[in-house]
């Protein structure tokens, strides 16, 4: 049987190598293509990047989306019905910041001040960000220094220009309103201890979507949990995809 197609979004400053964990398990059930946000000039970026990696993909593509990569893809969601097969979606948010109605995010004062530390210090703003991505049980299990031993081996880098349009990108998209046009299944995968993405902006998607998102909280992990939990992740999204994929066929 013909494996289905997975493209992977990853989340603000992330590249491919911090899916490592479960790449291999991943191409054992898919055909696997990456998306990068290096090098970002403008807002639409984003998502004509995804659009067009989709368009050039023979037959429909499930998509991996993690953080800002889940916001992506909830953006194109309702434009690429007949391309998208599913949505595999890990510390997802469909809105990153918080306004009178949402409370499910960041404030944007503090995403403001985060571009004007990472126009100051690029590097120390990364290595925050990234020490955050991780619950104190798996800083102690040692994940945090296997990601920077992974970040060193792996990491192109981006410029400051490109990650401060990714940060632009999290204060001014709001996917909520197309939530209950989506008609693909879709999987949550979210870190009990995500200090990112709260949990709630996953239950708000679940709840929008009008039953048809499948939620699984990963006990202990903050939001990175594909990276700490490969294999728990994995059984999940297993599952989904016979479901959703082998039966439907």
């Amino acid at each position: 049987m013909k494996k289905p197609n997975l493209i992977m979004l990853p989340g603000w400053g992330m590249e491919e190598g911090a899916f490592q964990p479960i790449i291999k398990l991943l191409s054992e059930a898919f055909n696997l293509s990456f998306i990068e946000w290096r090098d970002m000039k403008a807002l639409n970026a984003f998502e004509e990047r995804v659009i067009d990696t989709i368009t050039s993909i023979d037959g429909p593509s499930f998509l991996l989306g993690w953080s800002l990569g889940s916001l992506v893809s909830l953006e194109i969601a309702s434009s690429y019905r007949e391309k998208i097969k599913g949505f595999i979606l890990f510390g997802a948010t469909s809105r990153f910041t918080t306004d009178e109605h949402y409370s499910f995010g960041w404030n944007p004062l503090i995403v403001e001040r985060m571009k004007k530390q990472l126009q100051r210090n690029k590097e120390k703003t990364l290595t925050s960000f990234y020490e955050s991505m991780f619950s104190e049980s798996e800083k102690e299990e040692g994940f945090y220094h296997q990601f920077n031993t992974t970040i060193q081996r792996e990491f192109h880098e981006d410029d400051v220009f490109s990650l401060l349009m990714g940060l632009d990108y999290l204060l001014q998209k709001d996917a909520r309103a197309g939530l209950d046009r989506i008609e693909a299944p879709v999987i949550l995968l979210h870190g009990r201890e995500d200090k990112i993405c709260p949990l709630e902006a996953s239950s708000f998607i679940k709840e929008n979507l009008g039953g048809k998102a499948k939620f699984h909280i990963i006990e202990g992990a903050g939001h990175i949990p594909f990276f700490t939990k490969p294999l728990e992740c994995m059984e999940h999204i297993k599952t989904f995809i016979q479901k959703e994929y082998i039966h439907d066929r």
